[in-house]
C-alpha cells in the first residue's frame, strides 16, 4: 500500500506549460467575442443512464429539478428515436427536456425552414440548456450554419442560452462541434497518421463553444483516437487537446475551468513546444506532452493548471525524480498494439509506476490494410514534468498522470509482416 512514500497533506495543484497558437483562417462564426457565463459539458459517447454524476451536472446547471433542456438530435440517422432516449433520461434526473425539430434525416421537414423557424429559436433561448445527441458531427453543422457561414437563427439561440448562464451538452458527434476544428468524415485512426489530414475532407470547421485555442475529440481511448487527435492539432495550428473516453464528460464552467466527471478519463495533450521533421514526407512528431485525467481533477484552460482531485491528494505521488521513490514494477513493457482499446491508460500508469524510463507501443496496419508498409513507433518517455498520483481504494489503483513527453516516428515494414513457420 506504499506506507512510506510521500503523501500530500494538501490540495496539489501542478502548473502545466500549455501555450496558445496563433489560427489560420477564421470563420465568421463567434465572430465577435462576448463574455460567456454558461458552461459546457463535454461527454466522449456511449454515456450509461446510471452515470449519475454526468446527468446530474448537466439537470443542475441547466437550472436545476424542472429545467427546460432542448434535444437537438440532428447527427442522429433517426432523430425522433434518438432525441426520445435522451428525453427519457434526462426526464428520470428532474429535468423538462423538449425535442427540437430540425435534423436532415427527420421525415416531411425542411431543416433549413425549421433552423430559421422563429418559434423554435425563441423557444430553445429560453432553455436552461441545450443537449446535442450523437450520429454524424457534420450533419449538426450543415443544420446549423448557413451556405455563406453565417449563424441561423437557432445557432443564434443556443449560443445566447451559452452566453447568459445555461449549459450547452454533447455527447460523441455533440462533443466533435465543440471546438473549433472538428473530424469531419477522417478515415480509421492509422490511415489518419499515414495519409495526414486534409481539410475539408477529414477536418471542417466546428462551432467552437470552448473557443479557438482547444481541440476536442471523442471515444479516445476505447477507439485508439488520441493517436489521430495528433495530425488534426498540427493541421488546426492549436496546440491543446481534450480527448474524452466514453461514459465520460468534461465539465467546462464560466472561468474555462474543466471538471472530468463519469466512469473513464480524459487524455490532455500539448504540442506547444513539438516538432516535426520536414524532411519526412509522412506524420512525425517529438516532444508533445500528454496526461491522463481521471473524475475529480480539475484542468484550468486558461492558466495552464492541473489540479488533482482531493480523492488523490490523499495517496501518493510517483515522482521519478526524487531519491525516495520506490516504484511498484520493476519490468519492461512493450505494446505491439498502442492503438487498442485503453491501452493508452496501461501504458501511462504503468510508466509513471515502473524503474522503467520509456515505453515504446506500436501502430501496425492490418493485413486487410490498404497502405501495409507505414506503421509508427510511439515513444513514451518520462521527462523533468512527468509526475503520477496515485490512491488505492478497495483494491484497485486509481491513476492520474501528468506531463509524459511524446514521440511518434514512421516506420517501414516488410510484406508480409511475418510469415507462419
Amino acid at each position: 500500500m506504499r506506507l512510506g512514500r510521500k503523501t500530500l497533506l494538501c490540495a496539489l495543484v501542478v502548473p502545466l506549460i500549455y501555450i496558445g497558437a496563433a489560427f489560420g483562417q477564421t470563420t465568421q462564426l463567434n465572430a465577435e467575442k462576448k463574455k460567456v457565463n454558461g458552461s459546457l459539458v463535454i461527454m466522449g459517447g456511449a454515456i450509461h443512464p446510471d452515470t449519475e454524476d454526468i446527468w446530474q451536472k448537466i439537470v443542475a446547471l441547466a437550472g436545476g429539478k424542472g429545467a427546460s433542456i432542448a434535444v437537438i438530435a440532428a447527427a442522429a440517422g433517426n432523430p425522433e428515436s434518438s432525441a426520445k432516449r435522451t428525453i427519457e433520461i434526462l426526464s428520470r434526473y428532474g429535468a423538462t427536456p423538449f425535442f427540437v425539430p430540425a435534423a436532415p434525416r427527420l421525415a416531411n421537414r425542411d431543416v433549413k425552414r425549421d433552423a430559421e423557424d422563429t418559434e423554435i429559436a425563441s423557444r430553445v433561448a429560453n432553455a436552461g440548456g441545450v443537449f446535442f445527441n450523437g450520429g454524424d458531427q457534420s450533419r449538426i453543422t450543415q443544420t446549423l450554419v448557413r451556405a455563406d457561414g453565417s449563424e441561423s437563427a437557432l445557432l443564434t439561440a443556443i449560443r445566447d442560452v451559452h452566453m447568459r448562464g445555461g449549459v450547452l451538452a454533447g455527447t460523441s458527434a455533440g462533443a466533435a462541434i465543440m471546438s473549433r476544428t472538428m473530424f469531419y468524415e477522417p478515415p480509421d485512426v492509422l490511415r489518419v497518421l499515414q495519409e495526414g489530414v486534409q481539410p475539408g475532407r477529414d477536418i471542417a470547421h466546428g462551432l467552437g463553444f470552448i473557443g479557438d485555442d482547444v481541440f476536442v475529440d471523442q471515444h479516445v481511448l476505447a477507439r485508439g483516437r488520441f493517436a489521430r487527435m495528433l495530425p488534426a492539432m498540427v493541421a488546426a495550428k492549436v496546440t491543446l487537446g481534450v480527448g474524452v473516453d466514453e461514459n465520460t464528460a468534461v465539465w467546462v464552467d464560466a472561468d474555462h475551468t474543466m471538471h472530468v466527471l463519469g466512469a473513464s478519463g480524459v487524455i490532455i495533450i500539448d504540442t506547444a513546444k513539438a516538432t516535426q521533421d520536414a524532411a519526412k514526407k509522412t506524420f512525425n512528431l517529438k516532444g508533445a506532452r500528454i496526461s491522463y485525467l481521471e473524475r475529480g481533477d480539475r484542468f484550468d484552460l486558461r492558466n495552464k493548471l492541473l489540479a488533482v482531485s482531493p480523492f488523490k491528494t490523499a495517496g501518493s505521488v510517483l515522482n521519478h525524480l526524487d531519491a525516495n521513490f520506490t516504484p511498484e514494477f520493476d519490468e519492461p513493457r512493450w505494446y505491439a498494439d498502442v492503438l487498442g482499446k485503453n491501452i493508452l491508460v496501461d501504458l501511462l500508469t504503468t510508466l509513471v509506476d515502473n524503474t522503467q524510463k520509456e515505453v515504446v507501443g506500436l501502430a501496425l496496419p492490418a493485413p486487410t490494410h490498404r497502405n501495409r508498409s507505414l506503421g509508427f513507433e510511439f515513444s513514451f518517455r518520462k521527462g523533468a514534468e512527468t509526475r503520477g498520483f496515485l490512491r488505492i481504494e478497495k483494491g484497485r489503483a486509481r491513476y492520474s498522470v501528468q506531463g509524459v513527453e511524446l514521440e511518434v516516428k514512421p516506420i517501414r515494414l516488410p510484406i508480409p509482416l511475418y510469415q507462419i513457420e
